[in-house]
């Protein structure tokens, strides 16, 4: 009778101190990998950073530089650094040839 008490107590341990936590970060992977959209920022489980330009079902794809894509698992997500749409593109200024106003500011000196 007692071997059997001791044998449920280390079931018992066992279930509380290893499989519960790894069920549990098994469910944080899985809403992790559901959340992930275009635009977000992430970081892989490889320690890339890049944004996430497309979605496909078990893959997709993260720009790690200007015009580099790579295609990865879904899985491979470590953690979403930034929430949010892709980056506008940078517009060019029609006033770079006029000075700005700390220019002037510095001429009337």
């Amino acid at each position: 009778m007692g071997f059997l008490l001791l044998l449920a107590a280390t079931f018992g341990l066992m279930y509380a101190l290893i499989i519960r936590p790894q069920q549990k970060r098994l469910r944080e992977q899985q809403a992790l990998v559901r959340a992930l959209s275009v635009g977000d920022e992430v970081m892989t489980s490889s320690g890339i950073y890049g944004i996430v330009t497309e979605l496909e079902d078990e893959t997709f794809l993260i720009e790690v530089a200007e015009g580099i894509e790579m295609r990865m698992a879904r899985g491979a997500v470590a953690k979403i650094e930034t929430k949010g749409a892709a980056p506008a593109a940078p517009t060019p200024d029609a006033d770079d040839d006029e000075p700005s106003d700390a220019d002037d500011a510095h001429d009337n000196s």
